[in-house]
């Protein structure tokens, strides 16, 4: 017998993950080119806060979801529960399944490099503190960047990978592009209204 249950509770919880962690992504992206300018907004405390926050929950959701770590829940761990319950697949042959996970495995391992920066800057400067920036806090500047446009193929990679057998169970699919898209509506409608309001401020302070 069959139990695809399993499956598809892991699938639910790092599609979750992953839609969390592309709108802080997206997040972070938005504010990024204008957390620096006077342009739009005046008084940035606010933005810059977000886009920090957005930029690490984004590094760190990618970090647990790219975990090789065999008791947390991640793409590693759902690859290696599609081999053990390939039988939930039932309109799959199993020479299929198998393929297509060692195919997967072989995409995740072309992503170590941007892996072991971003697990750099998590355990260094977001989820630890370490000691040695309290003298030298020059330090976290000196540690390699990451390329944050890699992430977010990354993420589109994972999309992908989580979509390959949510289709197999017949479950809906992830579309993070249309998120995006949403979010952009939804960026533009928040401009607007700040816009607004610095209208309005400075009306009255007349």
């Amino acid at each position: 017998m069959n139990h695809p249950e399993k499956l598809q509770s892991l699938l639910d919880h790092l599609t979750n993950l992953l839609f969390r962690t592309w709108s802080a992504f997206l997040g972070a992206k938005k504010l990024d080119p204008i957390i620096d300018s006077n342009d739009v907004v005046q008084k940035r405390y606010f933005l810059v806060s977000a886009h920090v926050s957005c930029v690490e929950s984004a590094l760190l959701g990618f970090s647990k979801l790219m975990s090789s770590k065999k008791d947390e829940i991640s793409i590693s761990y759902l690859l290696d529960m599609c081999n053990q319950e390939s039988s939930a697949f039932i309109r799959v042959n199993q020479a299929k399944i198998f393929g297509v996970v060692q195919e997967h495995r072989q995409q995740l391992a072309k992503l170590e490099p941007l892996v072991h920066q971003v697990k750099t800057w998590r355990d260094k400067a977001i989820a630890h503190l370490d000691m040695k920036f309290i003298n030298d806090l020059a330090a976290i500047a000196n540690l390699q960047s990451v390329d944050m446009e890699e992430v977010g193929n990354g993420f589109i990679l994972l999309q992908d990978i989580i979509n390959a057998y949510r289709e197999w169970l017949g479950m809906s699919l992830l579309r993070l592009k249309v998120a995006e898209s949403e979010m952009d509506n939804e960026w533009q409608d928040l401009v607007e209204l700040i816009v607004s309001a610095q209208a309005t401020e400075t009306k009255e302070g007349k």
